[in-house]
Parts: structure tokens; C-alpha cells; sequence
């Protein structure tokens, strides 16, 4: 979304799809334009990592599933960088014209940067380091999710309560969502499990290093309800709205 608006800011006249962005205009790219539109998203991907891991600090002491869903979502934002800094390497294997769409466009960036090889290694590198970090940064987190202290004090119960909090969810609902839009966006979606999966046995391996004890909390049981919700929104923009695709208009600025 933000490279469409982006776009629209420089007059591409760019219409919005669920697995990839067109743009009406071609005569207006040009060097600033290509930079600027194809970096802004991992851009405001950061200041979202930002802000969800903030808004997790602010309602940590709130209800469960809220804070799940701002370490997720924080956790996501990350991963989505992490995935376009590794992509940046593979992007010489893939049609100059068809990085956009397959979540490579920091390719293009590099490209109008003319980075050499090791500029984009050096990318790649810090993008696994990214999924790493994150892994020890949400590990505490994640662990005080529990609802008891008895989920998560020994490492037979930590491994069962990271197994069905941290590993099942992902997977589980990874392949729902690839199995509703299959087969859009096959490419960035392979890369961005790649670099989840990373991000998720990070947390893993620090969870399970972690001295983290909690007390004991509720949780409400409607926030299933909620995510169901979710779900079935995102599906329906998917094959509805962003189907036939979104024009994002010019901003006029």
C-alpha cells in the first residue's frame, strides 16, 4: 500500500492488486522516483515494527490476546523487512520487470543504486541477523502470554506452550491463506516463511533460555471470534476489491 501511494505521489497512476501493483503511467519514472517508490514500504514496515512493539509495551499488562496481536503484528512488520533485505540478493535471477511484483523491489533499488555483489550479500546478511534479533527480542514477551506460570517452568511444558503459541498459529494459518489465493504471490510468500521461520525458532531458542516466571492471568475467549472476523475480511478484500484492483489516486501534492 505504501508503494502505491507512493507511486500515486509521482503521478504513476498505479492500481492496487492483491499480489501485485500496475501502474498506467511509464513515462514518468525516473531515477529519485524508482528509489524513493520501491524503499518507502520497508520504511514505514520499520516505524510499524516500531509502533506495535511500543503499543505492546504500553498494554502489556492488558489482555492477553491484545498483546499477542501487537507482537504479532510488530513481529510481521520485521519479518517483511527481513524478507525484502534477502530478496535483494536473489533479485538478478528473476526478470528485471517482475521484481515488484514477487516482493523483490529493493532489487530495483540496488540496481539504481548499482550496488555490486556484496553490497546486496551484505543486505542479505543483515536481513537473517533482522529475524534473528527479533527472535531475542519477542522471546520474554511471547512467554509472558502464559496464563500460568505452570505453562512455561519447566522445559517439557515451555516446549509444549511455545508449540502451540508459537509454531501451530503461523503454520496453521499460512497455509490457509496460501491455500485461499494459491497461486498469487507464490515467490514473496516462499521468502517470507523463509525468514519467519527464522524469526520464529529464534524466539524458540531464547524462550527456551529464558528465566522469564509470570503470574497468573485471565484471557477471554472471544478474541477467536475476532480473528475468525479478521480472516474472513482479508479473504474477501482478496478476491473482491483487490481482485479487480484499487486505483490510488493522485494526491495533488
Amino acid at each position: 500500500m505504501a508503494t502505491a501511494v507512493t507511486a500515486a505521489h509521482y503521478n504513476l497512476k498505479p492500481t492496487l492488486f492483491f499480489d501485485y501493483i500496475g501502474f498506467a503511467n511509464s513515462t514518468a519514472w525516473y531515477p529519485r522516483c524508482v528509489k524513493i517508490t520501491f524503499s518507502i514500504s520497508i520504511v514505514v514496515m520499520f516505524f510499524t515494527g516500531i509502533v506495535f512493539y511500543a503499543a505492546y509495551l504500553k498494554f502489556r499488562t492488558a489482555a492477553i490476546p491484545l498483546r499477542i496481536l501487537f507482537i504479532w503484528l510488530s513481529f510481521l512488520s520485521f519479518t517483511i523487512i527481513s524478507q525484502r533485505l534477502i530478496g535483494a540478493f536473489f533479485a538478478s535471477e528473476f526478470q528485471f520487470r517482475s521484481l515488484d511484483s514477487l516482493g523483490l523491489e529493493l532489487g530495483i533499488v540496488a540496481a539504481y543504486f548499482y550496488m555490486n555483489a556484496a553490497a546486496r550479500v551484505a543486505m542479505a546478511l543483515i536481513g537473517i541477523l533482522l529475524s534473528i534479533s527479533i527472535g531475542f527480542l519477542y522471546a520474554k514477551p511471547l512467554l509472558q502470554t502464559a496464563t500460568s506460570v505452570y505453562q512455561i517452568d519447566i522445559p517439557q511444558y515451555r516446549q509444549r506452550f511455545l508449540w502451540h503459541h508459537l509454531i501451530l498459529p503461523p503454520v496453521i494459518g499460512s497455509t490457509m491463506i496460501t491455500l485461499f489465493i494459491f497461486p498469487m504471490n507464490v515467490i514473496p510468500n516462499f521468502m517470507t516463511f523463509v525468514t519467519s521461520a527464522i524469526g520464529l525458532l529464534s524466539i524458540w531458542y531464547f524462550a527456551m533460555r529464558s528465566t522469564q516466571l509470570i503470574r497468573r492471568q485471565n484471557v477471554s475467549k472471544y478474541w477467536l471470534v475476532v480473528g475468525v472476523v479478521m480472516f474472513g475480511v482479508m479473504i474477501t478484500l482478496v478476491h473482491t476489491v483487490l481482485k479487480t484492483g484499487l486505483p490510488i489516486p493522485y494526491p495533488g501534492f
